[in-house]
């Protein structure tokens, strides 16, 4: 009797070919593949025409937030100085409009 006859489950034919499944999948055309190569051929018009970020745009935008974090934390802590000059100010600007 063949094994078949048995009732044994063997893999299909073409998972003992290494190279075909592969070979397979490379031949078939699929919209994954076609948006691939689309992309890989346009892909520094694209990022001009719609205006996307590169990683050294990403890096400046970085550099340039912790610059900005930095100011804002010198700015909160000088925040009573601030308040206390503006204080001053306010009882000076006072004074003067009373004496006029």
């Amino acid at each position: 009797m063949s094994e078949f006859a048995e009732g044994t489950v063997h893999q299909p034919f073409w998972k003992d070919l290494p190279d075909v499944p592969g070979y397979i999948e490379k031949r078939l055309p699929t919209m994954d593949r076609s948006l691939d190569r689309y992309f890989d051929r346009n892909f520094e018009a694209i990022i001009e025409e719609w205006g996307l970020l590169r990683g050294d745009d990403l890096i400046e935008i970085e550099r340039r937030l912790n610059r900005v974090t930095e100011d804002i934390t010198r700015l909160y802590r000088g925040k009573g100085a601030i308040i206390s000059r503006v204080e001053e100010l306010e009882a000076t600007i006072t004074a003067l409009e009373r004496s006029i």
